[in-house]
């Protein structure tokens, strides 16, 4: 890896800090029984979306300790199906929820399988979870991945309780 190259990713790192967002673009893969059953020529790795496994991989090396707690945010921007009548405007906007798309358990399972061994080397340091799922004309998953102390720290610092510590 150049110093270029390093130079970027720090630059990106450091532009948000803990309230980064990482965008994977694409229609989110599920991770579905039914399909599973259906085909049964599908391994666990059919489901794991690796190509950004290098990437993460180099900004979350202190995740990987199984001691570490995390917090991820994550939402899921697909593609309505054909029977859904949106329109363009609403489809742009993307705040209309995606009733009529996958279960949005099946979006999570793929997106964790993702995620292990990558950015987490076990599913127990999860502590807490926040997802949505939206129609987009751009499809891709949204997430931001931090530790539960930084969580805590965003919490504190932008909170609606505004009761005064003296």
């Amino acid at each position: 890896m150049g110093l270029k190259t390093i130079i970027n990713r720090s630059k990106i790192l450091n532009r948000e800090g803990i309230e980064a967002e990482l965008v994977l673009p694409g229609e989110p893969n599920i991770y579905s029984i039914k399909l599973n059953v259906a085909r049964r020529t599908f391994s666990v790795q059919f489901f794991r979306n690796m190509k950004f496994k290098s990437l993460l991989k180099c900004f979350f090396k202190a995740y990987l300790k199984t001691n570490t707690p995390v917090v991820i945010v994550v939402r899921f921007y697909v593609s309505p199906p054909s029977n859904v009548k949106i329109s363009k405007r609403q489809l742009n906007a993307e705040t209309v929820p995606a009733v009529s798309s996958h279960e949005l358990c099946d979006y999570l399972l793929s997106f964790l399988e993702m995620l292990h061994h990558v950015l987490i080397n076990s599913y127990r340091q999860i502590v807490k979870l926040d997802m949505e799922k939206f129609y987009s004309s751009n499809p891709r998953t949204v997430f931001k991945f931090m530790s539960w102390a930084n969580y805590v720290l965003l919490q504190n610092s932008d909170t609606v309780d505004a009761t005064n510590k003296s």
